[in-house]
């Protein structure tokens, strides 16, 4: 997944100096912090960001309907834990995508292709991002009830699944990255949240992430259905390759729309409020429609667009749903 970032050629090209945009920012001292500010951000890839933020805002609420209370500071901690171990995710991604070839001036991900970010920038990022996490997860064991062991094991896999997804073993490579997604974008980042206020670890969350885990990796599979061509002369295999053009296009239609029909079963057996999600519906149609007739250029980032609504009126329906509406939260 990524950000097709904004192609700097052209301007050094203009400046008659090969690092063009290097001398601009030498003499404007102010704007070069704005400048690798910018690059950072598009290399981190922050529209996909919601695919970690409401698995774990999901978590939180379902936390408070089981307590009655949400303690905001773990909240905020926990959010910021999950989203620095994406970012690096990220930006692990970018870095080995870039070191095996896969990723060239016609891919989407050009951070190191053009030359905005170099290698030792991107890892320079990751490590710290990394370590922001970790002092988070610090601060996690000193203050929620869980269980440390508990804490490090829900943590310490979320990271490393972020990191052999193309670093180490490189699981997206060999056809496993969309477990490694399904996982930890779904029920581990919820029952991480869940857990760290409630205490204990318990199943019934993780029933509860299931619709956005589904959607979630609708993002990466519409990317790898998308990529199915520059993947294969670079000896790269994803489940899209394996399935071909018609096998990708109903795997995606079943990803997106399964959650839909999730949603339309607990309202009508549990709490109308569950209703809410299907606002979306007509957004995923669209989607469909794009997939269907091979508009994939924007479709990663239109599909994590529908990610953020869908998750927060699933929230809102968790939140408004009366008391014992909600199957398996006591």
């Amino acid at each position: 997944m990524a950000v097709k970032p904004t192609d700097v050629g052209t301007q050094d090209e203009a400046n008659g100096h090969p690092n063009g945009t290097i001398k601009a920012e030498t003499e404007t001292p102010n704007g070069v912090k704005k400048s690798l500010c910018a690059k950072y951000i598009i290399a981190l890839r922050p529209w996909s960001f919601s695919a970690s933020l409401t698995p774990v805002l999901l978590g939180s609420t379902l936390a408070y309907r089981t307590t009655g209370a949400m303690d905001p500071f773990l909240t905020l901690v926990t959010c910021l834990a999950v989203l620095s171990v994406h970012g690096a995710g990220n930006l692990v991604n970018t870095y080995y995508d870039f070191k095996k070839g896969i990723d060239t001036k016609k891919s989407d991900d050009r951070t190191l292709v053009d030359h905005i970010l170099e290698p030792n920038n991107v890892v320079g990022l990751g490590a710290t991002l990394y370590c922001i996490g970790c002092v988070c997860f610090v601060l996690l064991v000193q203050f929620s009830p869980l269980r440390m062991e508990h804490l490090a094991l829900l943590y310490f896999g979320g990271l490393s699944g972020s990191f052999l997804y193309t670093g180490g073993m490189g699981l997206k490579y060999v056809a496993l990255g969309d477990v490694v997604i399904l996982i930890t974008f779904g029920p581990l980042a919820v029952l991480f949240a869940y857990s760290v206020h409630v205490g204990k670890l318990t199943l019934s969350p993780l029933l509860y992430a299931i619709p956005l885990a589904l959607n979630t990796e609708a993002i990466l599979h519409s990317n790898n259905a998308r990529d199915m061509e520059t993947d294969k002369s670079s000896k790269v295999v994803t489940l899209a390759i394996l399935l071909g053009q018609t096998g990708s296009y109903a795997l995606y239609a079943l990803l997106l729309f399964t959650p839909y029909i999730l949603f339309a079963i607990l309202a009508t057996n549990f709490s109308k409020w569950l209703f809410l999600p299907l606002i979306t519906l007509p957004q995923a149609f669209s989607l469909e429609r794009d997939f269907r007739e091979h508009r994939m250029a924007k479709l990663p980032q239109k599909t994590a667009k529908l990610n953020l609504p869908l998750g927060l009126l699933y929230l809102l329906g968790c939140l408004m749903a009366q008391p014992g509406q909600l199957p398996g939260l006591s």
